[in-house]
């Protein structure tokens, strides 16, 4: 087909007018062929044409995100496969059917209504994306193994008899859950019965408390659709399906005898799940920052964190991106969780003989471009996966550590060369999930500012922009889903030099990594700035290392946080001074010249009380008009009553001639004259008295 007469190089060419065709060249009449030929011309993605095809014939742009397989298909499949079309998402009135040539006919489009029942719109989406939906949707999008699931109808009817109530109270929490979208579900043994709790973005919630033959009764009911022994005396783990309107959602099953009873922990896993990065809330410079290290030919790119830190997802997401008709990816993991088309997904199995390392060897046979090892436990796997990126393989693979840089020192400590890992390595990437603020409620920050706000204005300059609230949309939480915050290092020619040399102290690393690598608490600051979490949540997930990255980098002078950090669910909740004086006026001026809260009391029997019952005090300072007739026995009594705190004292003395002052100086006691409360010098020497507590 010419090229004035191709509809391809017409749409191609509205975006791209200066392009022409090399002389002679004519356009494949495959279609697959033609969409990739007029691609490469143009210089486009086919998913960009897709919409310069839309854009020519008044159509939109399929979105594949929006592609839910689990809800089954509206048109018959022999319809579909010879129109060459898939219905990418439909409801109760509308049908949007994806095409890669949307010029259909009048008794075309007649013949779809008429199928559809419902408004219809058209969509473009590139051939090969059409063949992939085509296959997922009347395949099942199962592998074998997950098609051998008979999958429990959540919403069956359930007679009302007795033998059936523990079946009802058993759906009733899986769709409470589902509902709630809870990432795991507890049921253990509590106080003679037994407690139903949900993980929901990362928080445990009690839900309900159960007697305790209800209790037994769902872990029958588990273990026998699970297929498990039906004894309580060992710990089993295994697999159950679910089905919940159009959803199905693999269940994870752990029990685990304890001394009172029995411990079921249920991870769910929603199948009809699309990963993108998009999806995954990532912020437009960590998507990029991912994708440019996943777009090396060969290499290893390595993601850290603790469990449940998102790892797992943001691999596939990658995966998905990465995926495509001419890429062979193939993946190793204990268990599989997620069943991704067109990927061949290879499941662990020890006592079979799979181990990760023996299944490396093996699929590096099947002539892979990417790899996925879902983790690298020991040395063997580390050298053979190294050894995978240095032959031209693109290597991803998880790894448990606390940040990114501390992934070279227990690489090396694995037994990797330094020269093989400055060859093969590409980049880490270190990952945590944060509370997200509920957009239904979420409130802007109002004057005056939390004892944690001021902190982090304090440091950065910046204050948060919203609050959490609460209402009916995050279960009054005040947050609803999570974000992504992430510590990025990419290989540099100063770091590999480093490495080549000898370099392995992490202090040698993060100056060799200049330029290259972005701390954990620069991406949390930016979602706090944003309005998008609070200080408070970082701190939650992050704790003292998020404080002492963003005072290193911004070149502040940590010194001790004027709020509780104990993690207990007071972060605001201000650190004090205890006052020992009568001086209501003093306590006044200390609060006015510091960031921190006072609190007075008058002796030292109402500190030692006040001590025993607030875990908030930083600091005890004394006035020594409090110390009466006897300093000496003032002292001793003060050193008797409150020694056993172990905090820093700090005397405010009013008559520098006194016998009081004397002793101070004789015993080494900081202390300060009273004249001094309202200048400069009480912060610093505050401060000089609190670092060299530390």
């Amino acid at each position: 087909m010419t090229e004035t007469t191709h509809p391809l190089v017409a749409a191609a060419r509205r975006r791209h007018p200066e392009v022409m065709l090399p002389p002679g060249a004519s356009i494949s009449p495959a279609t697959s062929e033609a969409w990739a030929q007029v691609a490469g011309i143009f210089q486009i993605s086919t998913g960009e044409l897709a919409a310069c095809v839309a854009e020519l014939f008044g159509a939109e742009p399929g979105d594949l995100k929006r592609f839910q397989p689990a809800a089954g298909s509206c048109l018959p499949e022999r319809l579909c496969r010879q129109m060459n079309l898939v219905p990418l998402w439909f409801d109760e009135t509308t049908v949007c059917v994806a095409l890669a040539d949307p010029r259909l006919s009048p008794d075309q489009l007649s013949q779809l209504g008429f199928a559809c029942g419902r408004k219809l719109r058209i969509s473009v989406l590139p051939p090969d994306d059409i063949d992939t939906c085509l296959l997922r949707l009347f395949a099942g999008g199962q592998s074998y193994a997950a098609s051998k699931l008979h999958a429990i109808d959540l919403l069956a009817s359930i007679d009302n008899d007795a033998n059936q109530a523990t079946v009802k109270l058993a759906l009733a929490i899986f769709r409470t859950a589902i509902d709630r979208n809870a990432s795991d579900v507890h049921i253990h043994p509590f106080v003679g019965g037994g407690a139903i709790r949900f993980r929901i973005d990362g928080r445990m919630r009690r839900m309900a408390t159960i007697p305790m033959a209800s209790l037994e009764g769902v872990s029958r009911f588990l273990r026998s659709n699970a297929g498990l022994e039906l004894s309580t005396l060992k710990a089993q783990d295994g697999r159950l399906r679910f089905k919940y309107g159009r959803r199905e959602i693999d269940v994870r099953l752990s029990m685990l005898p304890t001394y009172d009873g029995e411990r079921i922990v249920c991870r769910l896993l929603d199948q009809s799940r699309n990963f993108s990065l998009q999806q995954s809330r990532f912020s437009l410079s960590d998507q990029q920052a991912l994708r440019r290290l996943t777009a090396h030919s060969a290499g290893i790119v390595l993601l850290t964190g603790p469990t449940g830190s998102g790892k797992t997802s943001t691999l596939y997401a990658l995966l998905a991106e990465l995926n495509s008709v001419d890429v062979n990816i193939m993946t190793i993991e204990d268990p599989v969780e997620y069943v991704l088309p067109g990927i061949s997904q290879v499941q662990v199995n020890e006592r079979q003989g799979l181990s990760f390392a023996d299944t490396l060897r093996a699929i590096l046979r099947q002539d892979p471009d990417i790899v996925l090892v879902g983790e690298i436990r020991d040395e063997e796997t580390a050298r053979i996966a190294t050894q995978a990126a240095l032959t031209g393989h693109l290597v991803l693979s998880t790894l448990h550590t606390n940040d990114a840089l501390g992934t070279i020192p227990r690489l090396l400590d694995l037994g990797l060369e330094a020269s093989t890992l400055a060859d093969a390595l590409i980049g880490v990437v270190s990952q945590r999930l944060v509370r997200r603020l509920c957009e239904h409620c979420r409130a802007p920050r109002q004057a005056p500012s939390l004892p944690i706000e001021e902190e982090f204005s304090r440091i950065t300059k910046e204050l948060p922009a919203y609050r959490a609230v609460g209402c009916a949309e995050c279960d009054y939480s005040g947050y609803r889903g999570r974000l992504p915050v992430i510590e990025r290092l990419e290989n540099s020619p100063v770091l590999r030099q480093s490495l080549l040399t000898g370099g392995r102290s992490l202090a040698t690393l993060k100056e060799a990594s200049l330029g290259y690598r972005r701390s954990m608490a620069a991406s949390a600051k930016d979602w706090i700035v944003s309005g998008w979490t609070t200080p408070g949540e970082v701190q939650q997930v992050l704790g003292m290392k998020f404080w002492n990255e963003l005072a290193e980098e911004h070149g502040v002078d940590l010194g001790t946080l004027n709020f509780d950090v104990s993690g207990d669910g007071r972060a605001d909740r201000r650190m004090k001074l205890l006052l020992v004086s009568h001086d209501t006026a003093l306590g006044e001026t200390l609060a006015a010249a510091l960031p921190y809260g006072v609190a007075r009391v008058a002796d030292a029997a109402g500190a030692l009380d006040y001590l025993e019952q607030q875990g908030n005090v930083i600091a005890l300072v004394f006035d020594s008009a409090a110390s009466g007739s006897d300093p000496e026995a003032w002292l001793t009594q003060l050193r008797t009553e409150l020694a056993s705190a172990g905090l820093p004292g700090l005397f405010i003395v009013r008559d520098q001639a006194s016998t009081l002052q004397s002793l101070l100086v004789q015993h080494g006691a900081p202390s300060l004259p009273h004249a001094a409360v309202a200048t400069d010098e009480l912060p610093a020497t505050l401060t000089r008295l609190l670092q060299g507590h530390a």
